[in-house]
């Protein structure tokens, strides 16, 4: 099922639950009890002092800015009541004290009424009631950073998964940014608190806190071992969580380790250790590798500048007694830091193996997640403002809001429709271009089609169709000729995957493309073939008709053969033109030609023609040979035979052309049984078109017949 999400369906749900969960933080810290009021430990003289005092707050007029704050409920306060981070303890006992005031001090607060009192040179003790929530203006700076760092790692960290579910490395990625939201989140509410939350839940929150601390740890030395070389067995991986895992449950009970300081601090701070180890293993071993030497560089530096200051300045402190140099909500920048350094390395170095079309996927989550933004905060608006109002802020929605969310829609989400008759022009257009253009061409049909992050080249289908793979995730295109099989990948921009109907349409570009491509290659197959027989008959007939006029010696036989050459030419230039002759107009034309150079031998010509259909049309090199042959038989007629009589019968049955020419003249000499040149290519020219050519001795005078198909040159 997780496989079939699109990279956009995994951000939103990731980031829906992300917001669900900071609701839930937001919820539990206003649900406080407030009394209104700032403070701030003195440690050195272990006083609480009150540093604002909320004008609108319960504590309003009563209480002033500087003064000290003595007890709460007849609870003496102690500097250590205000800590941010409970782990500071010195020991376990020194902790559950501290959770055991912080009940107390809640209780006291919970109750109806709270007795406060002042130190100072003039002590005041006044009764108090607490407010049962606090207002959300009322919450500190610090828990917004840790809140938005939660929801900036584990974004960045589930981006990078939903384009490399099958790569360990993006998982310990993700299961990291998850780690930061899980320690951040809790940090976030008891950091916060005015002065005291329920000691149960803060030692809950505590050990969440804890527990995804480890797990950012445990998950980058993971990923630091396997990435981007496999430094150790994925088995051996496992030897992490399970220790790492002991240690926290056994921090959790409060038992096997002195206190915080040996419990969480110190295998805090040894995983940091591992994680500069293992870049520096992965840096030896990516010598030979530049491209993953800069990755691993970027990747390293940002994991150890920002989680090695954290620990450095927050951690490390504790884990000799002295106090942080830095508040811990505000070091938590450092983790967001640490992932926009990994998006940043995604866009340089191809980080995870990601191009910078990964981006997309981001800006345009992005895009939705400012639009869902506006509405909230518009919707949280209208809803708070007065009843006698709301009409007129609905009529401002409609007349003003709407229109401006709809041109942001448009500018940050632009969409373009699909104009299928343009896209089926376009591929006509990708037929005919040159095959350096075609692969272009192409995939800027595929781009405007389907919208996918990514295109490559790919192995093609067996089946040799379009087929979706990767649970929908991609498109595989077959190739064709002069284009490769392609890959597309996150079809719309990631939005969603690529559906039957996707396939189907793709099929159909596919098959008009196939289509067309046959179509344009018949064309110059066929040009080709018109090209080659043109010049065969120029180089065959009229190159010897030429050469023959040439080494005449009789005038006449001279003038003859360019006649026939020039009627040659034209035939071949009109017939090229027009793609073919009727067989009626063929046949008229060849009797007319027949009759005037009879006429001029003075042999009378007995002609008959019958055909079945005198439409019919023949192609070019049918008609140019069945003049060609008639031509000779009639030359021959006129230079050999000596007669004065010459009969042609021309029939068309069946498909099959008939020719029978005889004459009255001397015939065959005697003892020949060849033929001469100018039957011997007539017979090669019949053979080409799968027909005969017979010579009979008719005593007196010659018979010739020839036969040929139509259908190896006929049109229709």
């Amino acid at each position: 099922m997780i496989k079939r999400l699109t990279p956009f369906t995994v951000l939103a749900v990731t980031a829906t639950a992300g917001l669900l969960a900071a609701a839930l933080v937001l919820v539990a810290a206003l649900n406080q009890p407030w009394l209104g009021i700032g403070l701030s430990a003195d440690a050195p003289a272990g006083l609480v002092m009150i540093e604002t005092v909320a004008s609108h707050g319960p504590a309003a007029g009563a209480l002033q800015p500087g003064m000290p704050l003595a007890a709460v409920g007849g609870i003496g306060l102690e500097a250590g009541d205000l800590v941010e981070e409970p782990d500071v303890a010195e020991s376990y006992a020194a902790l559950q004290r501290f959770f055991g005031r912080q009940a107390d001090l809640y209780a006291a607060l919970a109750g109806a009424s709270v007795t406060i009192e002042t130190g100072g040179t003039a002590p005041l003790r006044i009764e108090v009631t607490a407010a049962t929530g606090r207002p959300l203006s009322s919450l500190p700076p610090a828990f917004w950073v840790q809140i938005v760092t939660g929801l900036v790692s584990v974004i960045v960290g589930a981006w990078v998964w939903s384009l490399r579910r099958g790569e360990l490395s993006a998982r310990l990625l993700a299961l990291a940014g998850l780690g930061i939201l899980v320690s951040a989140f809790p940090a976030a509410l008891y950091s916060s608190r005015e002065l005291a939350l329920p000691g149960g839940l803060f030692r809950a929150l505590s050990a969440t806190n804890h527990f995804g601390a480890l797990a950012f740890g445990v998950a980058m030395v993971a990923l630091f071992l396997s990435y981007p070389r496999r430094l150790v067995p994925v088995s051996a991986l496992w030897l992490l969580p399970a220790v790492y895992g002991a240690i926290w449950a056994l921090d959790t009970a409060w038992i096997g380790f002195p206190g915080p300081a040996e419990g969480h601090h110190l295998p805090t701070v040894t995983l940091m250790t591992g994680i500069l180890l293992g870049a520096l293993l992965q840096y030896r071993a990516s010598r030979d590798d530049p491209a993953a030497r800069a990755a691993i560089r970027w990747f390293a530096l940002s994991v150890g500048l920002c989680a090695g200051t954290f620990v450095t300045v927050v951690l490390m402190p504790n884990l000799f007694g002295m106090q942080p140099s830095i508040s811990q909500g505000y070091a938590f920048i450092l983790f967001g830091m640490l992932f926009l350094g990994v998006a940043a390395g995604v866009a340089r170095y191809r980080l995870f193996e990601l191009e910078g079309w990964a981006f997309s996927i981001l800006s345009y989550f992005g895009a939705v997640l400012l639009l869902v933004l506006v509405d909230a905060a518009l919707i949280s608006v209208v809803a708070m403002d007065r009843p006698e109002a709301f009409a007129l802020s609905l009529l401002a929605v409609a007349i003003l809001y709407l229109p401006f969310r709809d041109w942001l829609a448009r500018r940050l989400l632009p969409r373009r429709e699909i104009d299928r008759e343009e896209l089926f022009a376009r591929i006509i257009d990708v037929a005919l271009t040159t095959d350096a253009s075609r692969e272009g061409r192409w995939q800027d049909v595929l781009r405007d089609a389907f919208s996918p992050l990514h295109m490559s080249a790919a192995v093609a289908p067996a089946d040799e169709k379009p087929a979706i793979a990767e649970d929908g995730l991609s498109l595989l295109l077959p190739g064709l000729p002069g284009l490769v099989p392609l890959k597309l990948s996150h079809a719309h921009s990631g939005r969603r995957l690529f559906s039957p109907q996707d396939r189907r349409f793709a099929g159909e570009l596919y098959a008009m493309l196939a289509h067309a491509i046959a179509s344009r290659d018949a064309h110059e197959k066929g040009a080709a073939e018109e090209r080659i027989r043109i010049a065969r008959d120029m180089h065959d007939n009229m190159g010897a008709q030429l050469l023959s006029a040439l080494h005449s010696e009789r005038r006449e036989r001279k003038d003859t053969l360019i006649r026939e050459t020039i009627s040659d030419l034209r035939d071949i230039v009109n017939n090229a033109a027009r793609g073919g002759r009727a067989i009626g107009d063929l046949l008229a034309d060849l009797k007319v030609e027949a009759l005037e150079r009879l006429a001029a031998a003075d042999i009378r010509l007995d002609w008959q023609d019958a055909c079945e259909d005198g439409e019919r049309t023949l192609a070019p090199n049918v008609a140019y040979s069945l003049r060609s042959v008639l031509r000779e038989i009639v030359s021959n007629t006129i230079r050999h035979s000596g007669a004065d009589t010459m009969r042609l019968r021309i029939g068309m049955r069946g498909g099959i052309v008939h020719l029978e020419a005889s004459d009255n003249g001397s015939g065959l000499a005697p003892g020949v049984r060849g033929k001469g040149n100018g039957l011997s290519n007539l017979e090669a020219r019949l053979l080409a078109l799968k027909g005969t050519l017979v010579l009979e001795d008719a005593n007196p005078g010659l018979t010739v017949r020839a036969r040929f198909p139509l259908c190896e040159g006929e049109t229709r």
